[in-house]
């Protein structure tokens, strides 16, 4: 408990808001998602996954789920791997360790991995610098609550840290 919040208070000194982003990508996402007020909250009663989300989780990825038109959330690797789709699609992971010995080869611009507990232990947020330094993940974003990992190849890499 004590690690988390040192880490909130640590983010919360490194983070910005939409005027420190230099992505188009990343500031349409952050000024047209992340800080609208107005969107509707999506039921995930239909994901057992995710029963145990506090209201901020599901609040932050109902609006990651509405930007980007996402119709299902995948909880493993080699399914959401082996998933062949035009349209963009999500893999939600629970615990960072899983994410660890995975290759992120494959995959395209319009894949998104969603990772919870960034910040859980000391253990998990050194993985999460692990995955920002992957040659195969061009865009991280850190949320705090969540760290999002984007593969698109047509883009600098860059890490953001953003505050929501």
């Amino acid at each position: 408990m004590f690690f988390k919040i040192i880490s909130h208070l640590k983010f919360l000194l490194k983070s910005s808001n939409q005027h420190g982003v230099h992505s188009p990508f990343v500031f349409d996402f952050v000024t047209k998602s992340l800080y609208k007020n107005n969107q509707e909250i999506i039921n995930f009663d239909n994901y057992l996954q995710l029963e145990y989300l506090s209201k901020k989780k599901i609040k932050i990825l109902s609006k990651i789920v509405s930007h980007f038109q996402l119709t299902e959330i995948c909880f493993n690797f080699s399914e959401f791997k082996n998933i062949k789709r035009n349209n963009y699609k999500l893999l939600y992971i629970k615990n960072i360790k899983e994410l660890q010995q995975s290759k992120f080869t494959n995959l395209t611009s319009k894949d998104i991995i969603i990772v919870d507990g960034i910040y859980n232990t000391k253990k998990s947020e050194e993985v999460w610098q692990e995955i920002i330094k992957n040659k195969e993940v061009q865009i991280t974003i850190n949320l705090f609550y969540f760290g999002l990992i984007f593969f698109r190849k047509e883009q600098a890499k860059e890490h953001f840290r953003i505050r929501v």
